[in-house]
């Protein structure tokens, strides 16, 4: 999905099922489901691997399905009585939702231990971003503006490195020139 995609919170449709976007806010109660899936998937949605999984994690898939759709509203029965419409729809759920499906496997090294939730939320608020904002992100938007605070921090720490090298009258190599 593209960028206005995420930043608009927008859904998709599989047939008249309406797909949406995880919000951050819900991101306690969607990766119980959705983790043990994704790291089963291991970044390859081939049709083939869909399969292999949805034959280990039926109910996750069931759940991550009706966690961001109207399925339950619109066609029920999808959830327990057609297996293939199920893939089909998740494979709209992995679309509207591939932010978080792609996301690096991590092997739990000891920097990840130090950084939490907190404190991406704390960078973003540094950065001009309101918590009540942030919790109704769609995990995707949140993702893309973690990344772009990144840029942008970076670009500033370049600029102000200029403008001291300049202030300084030094050539690149760090000479000052009285």
């Amino acid at each position: 999905m593209n960028d206005f995609f995420l930043a608009l919170n927008s859904t998709s449709k599989y047939e008249e099922i309406e797909v949406r976007q995880v919000q951050v806010s819900e991101l306690d109660q969607w990766a119980q489901f959705a983790e043990p899936v994704r790291l089963k998937l291991n970044l390859d949605f081939s049709s083939e691997n869909l399969l292999e999984v949805f034959k280990d994690f039926k109910f996750q898939i069931i759940m991550i399905c009706s966690l961001t759709s109207d399925v339950t509203l619109v066609k029920p029965d999808i959830l327990l009585n057609n297996k293939n419409e199920l893939i089909e729809l998740f494979k709209v759920v992995i679309d509207v939702n591939y932010a978080y499906f792609i996301q690096e496997i991590n092997n739990k090294n000891a920097s990840s231990k130090n950084h939490t939730w907190f404190d991406s939320f704390q960078y973003l608020i540094s950065k001009g971003h309101r918590h009540s904002d942030i919790l109704n992100y769609s995990f995707g938007a949140f993702v893309e503006y973690l990344k772009a605070a990144q840029r942008n921090e970076r670009n500033s720490l370049l600029t102000m490195g200029n403008a001291m090298r300049v202030s300084y009258h030094a050539d690149k190599i760090g000479r000052a020139h009285v």
